[in-house]
């Protein structure tokens, strides 16, 4: 069984992320892992010959068990008073950053997606400065969603997928294609065309746009100098309930993010929003030449 690996520290953000993935976890049929982790503390003797370091670790990661067990039991409560197939749910702790043990976690075949709470309620506003949020994108092989406190927890009716004519987008697509068939969404792909962009990659257009035609796909090129606006007009008018892209070196998500409005202002929307990392690969389908 397919499942959705919650990262959790137990905080508001982190039980609202829960049962967003619940929601997700009952469409797709997939299982829920809940995983917490704690920082590697080292084995140091006390000097005072009193207990050692590592049997205050040992209590803390009892501890992490347990309430790993209360969340999973509290989520099972909910999903019990829902009618249809219930969803198997885990807890899973470990030892060290984020960042030690995410790359590992997301190569295990069954785990299907990433998902944590956004601090603050914006999504978007800690992604940045070697965050916790930003290292799970650099190193998870899954896509990652962030869902804002503030967020809604049903399933979007509208999904945005931010378009950069990057072969990554391509990964992503297919990812989408089929997740929508899953989950039920409607898929809008939309490109914020700049006059830079039309110029400078007009063969990346050309490749995507090529795949798109080839999988009876379309999307929306919408002229503009501000990319980050046209984006938050688009998602506005189409109501769209989650926010995807691909995060790379080069990437759109790096040019939008650059400027601390842009960041201010999409996080402001309060929706969800899907990160498909750069180690992320989807599908066995050859790129377009």
């Amino acid at each position: 069984m397919k499942k959705l690996l919650v990262l959790t520290d137990f905080s508001a953000n982190a039980n609202h992320a829960e049962a967003a993935a619940l929601h997700i976890a009952r469409k797709l049929g997939n299982g829920i892992c809940l995983y917490h982790t704690l920082p590697y503390i080292p084995l140091i003797p006390s000097d005072s010959a009193g207990p050692y370091v590592t049997e205050s670790a040992s209590m803390l990661f009892e501890d992490s068990k347990e309430r790993l067990i209360q969340e999973a039991d509290k989520l099972r409560e909910i999903d019990v008073m829902t009618q249809g197939s219930h969803v198997d749910i885990n807890g899973r702790n470990g030892e060290g950053g984020l960042g030690d043990v995410i790359g590992g976690l997301t190569t295990e075949p069954d785990i299907e997606m990433v998902i944590m709470g956004g601090r603050s309620g914006d999504a978007l506003e800690h992604l940045f400065g070697g965050s916790d949020t930003a290292t799970v994108i650099r190193k998870s092989h899954r896509p990652v969603l962030i869902v804002p406190q503030d967020a809604a927890i049903e399933i979007p009716a509208t999904v945005v997928f931010a378009a950069d004519f990057a072969a990554a987008d391509i990964s992503a697509v297919i990812f989408l294609q089929e997740f929508s068939s899953r989950m039920g969404f409607s898929l809008n792909i939309v490109h914020i065309a700049t006059p830079e962009k039309a110029v400078t990659e007009i063969g990346a257009e050309i490749a995507f746009r090529k795949y798109l035609e080839l999988h009876a796909l379309k999307y929306t090129q919408v002229p503009g100098t501000d990319i980050h606006r046209g984006l938050q007009q688009y998602c506005e008018e189409k109501n769209a309930g989650l926010l995807a892209m691909t995060h790379g070196k080069h990437s759109f998500f790096s040019r939008l993010f650059g400027h601390s409005e842009a960041r201010a202002m999409i996080s402001g929307q309060q929706i969800a929003v899907l990160i498909f990392p750069p180690e992320f690969k989807y599908g066995g389908e050859a790129q377009p030449a």
